[in-house]
């Protein structure tokens, strides 16, 4: 019986670790009051990915511009824009480094 209870906690806390990890990469996308569009910066790992979340309402536009040297980093659709219309909730987009390096992003999200 103990053994089967370790391995149940043993599972639970990797299930734990994996949620953690994935929730950390997971970037809130939030507008300063007033405005309809944010720039954010960073970087990603070789072929790395980062998953970017905005609240919003149902029917509204939502427009991302990504740039990086050599257009290392990309949506998860292979370009470097994107436009949909949003559901009520969060939205999600990810971007990808389609580089063997690191590289540095800027991205500008608006919502209309």
């Amino acid at each position: 019986m103990t053994k089967g209870l370790v391995k149940s906690l043993g599972l639970i806390l990797i299930f734990l670790t994996l949620t953690s990890v994935i929730a950390a990469q997971t970037t809130r996308v939030r507008f300063a009051r007033g405005r309809t569009s944010a720039t954010l910066r960073g970087s990603l790992g070789n072929y790395g990915e980062r998953s970017f979340a905005l609240a919003a309402r149902r029917g509204q536009n939502l427009s991302a511009t990504v740039s990086s040297r050599g257009n290392c980093i990309m949506f998860g659709n292979t370009t470097t824009s994107t436009n949909y219309v949003t559901e009520n909730g969060d939205n999600y987009f990810n971007l990808m480094n389609r580089c063997k390096t690191v590289s540095s992003y800027t991205l500008t999200v608006s919502i209309y």
